[in-house]
């Protein structure tokens, strides 16, 4: 793991560190310029040094000084620790599913190549047998592609459509572990 990450997100209002504000290009904050929740842009840069993730982050929320409470400032980081709970919780249930639709997709693939090599092995024994060997020859070619293009999706899909998730919670468990601050905004006229 790499050392302790700083990141600094400016927001209009709490509110936006949980949900997407309208996408506004000609502000001069992230989250309206992307138009994403606070937390998934903090999630998105902590991803981008995968796999050497920081051994902790330290979140300043920066907001209108006008918003500032002791409440808020107290309960902002409770608030985002319980979202990156739920958020572990929410990816490690898609990732069970995801490989619980995998196996189904390789049970499927398994019952299409063993049909396929039925067909193939009557091919090669009677009646389909008495066909010109050329043809014989691309229907066996075919059902051999076809096999291969079955068991690909099956075997990808088992071997890495789950690794997003596995990813996503480690940098959300890097995130619940952080130090989150609410600090008032820069002026930045000033």
């Amino acid at each position: 793991m790499a050392p302790e990450a700083a990141i600094t997100l400016q927001l209009n209002s709490i509110d936006e560190l949980f949900t997407a504000p309208a996408a506004n290009p000609f502000s001069s904050h992230a989250v309206d310029i992307l138009g994403e929740a606070g937390l998934d842009i903090v999630q998105k840069r902590v991803l981008q040094r995968w796999p050497r993730l920081p051994r902790a982050v330290h979140l300043t929320v920066e907001l209108p000084a006008g918003q500032i409470t002791p409440d808020l400032a107290r309960d902002a980081p409770a608030a985002a620790q319980r979202y990156f709970a739920h958020k572990i919780e929410d990816n490690r249930l898609q990732r069970q599913l995801t490989i619980r639709r995998s196996l189904r997709q390789l049970l499927g693939a398994a019952l299409g190549i063993l049909l396929a090599l039925v067909f193939i092995a009557l091919l090669i024994a009677a009646p389909l047998g008495l066909l010109p060997a050329f043809l014989r020859g691309v229907l066996i070619v075919l059902a051999l592609y076809a096999c291969s293009v079955l068991s690909f999706d099956a075997v990808w899909s088992l071997a890495f459509d789950w690794v997003p998730y596995v990813q996503e919670n480690k940098v959300y468990s890097v995130l619940k572990a952080s130090e989150i601050t609410v600090e008032p905004a820069q002026d930045l006229a000033g």
